[in-house]
């Protein structure tokens, strides 16, 4: 019996049923407990994580984030909380003097955290690390058109920019940039925020 043969053979049950109301909430009881629990609990637990942080910090691993997506390098400063941020391929352009000051100070692109004490230089996700999270997103959607489609251009030549052309023009785009921010913010926080995570062991 394919997916389809299914699907319908389901949806015949839930019209025999559709007037009965207790039955309605007993097929949703089971379908939350035995179908969706593990991903509520994904979602939880990742939600949760985050929560973890204090306060002061989960508006820097959010902007982290939304650079990392951007492909921008981050710099932190865990002193005063400062961020800057800059285009990968401008930073190996940047070349300053090492006894000229004034260059480090006054720099054509505003930034200062050269001269910060403390200075945390966060990377973008090589591409293989991309892939997961654009994999892992394809690999929890259920059956469907459009997922199948994600699924096949994963797998194909071009994955990112076939990806990425499929995703703006379908019903997950908003799902995937959720799901995605979620996966970063998660990196962020075991990659650099790991000693501010409260009650962590």
């Amino acid at each position: 019996m394919n997916a389809q043969q299914l699907l319908n053979q389901v949806l015949s049950h839930v019209r025999s049923i559709m007037d009965d109301k207790e039955k309605l909430a007993k097929l949703l009881a089971f379908m939350e407990k035995e179908l969706f629990q593990d991903e509520k609990k994904i979602e939880q637990d990742e939600y949760d994580y985050k929560e973890k942080l204090p306060e002061e910090y989960r508006d820097i691993v959010r902007r982290i984030a939304d650079g990392l997506s951007a492909n921008l390098i981050c710099f932190f400063n865990p002193d005063t909380l400062e961020l800057e941020d800059i285009p990968k391929n401008l930073l190996d352009e940047m070349i300053f003097d090492e006894d000229d000051e004034e260059s480090e100070e006054e720099n054509e692109f505003g930034l200062t955290y050269m001269k910060w004490e403390k200075c945390v230089e966060i990377e973008p996700l090589e591409s293989h690390e991309s892939f997961r999270i654009m994999e892992a997103f394809v690999n929890q959607l259920k059956s469907g058109k459009e997922a199948n489609r994600l699924a096949q251009v994963v797998n194909g030549h071009k994955p990112f920019a076939n990806f990425n052309h499929l995703i703006h023009n379908s019903e997950y785009r908003d799902d995937w940039f959720a799901f995605r921010q979620r996966k970063l913010e998660k990196q962020v926080i075991e990659n650099y925020f790991y000693e501010y995570i409260e009650n962590e062991k």
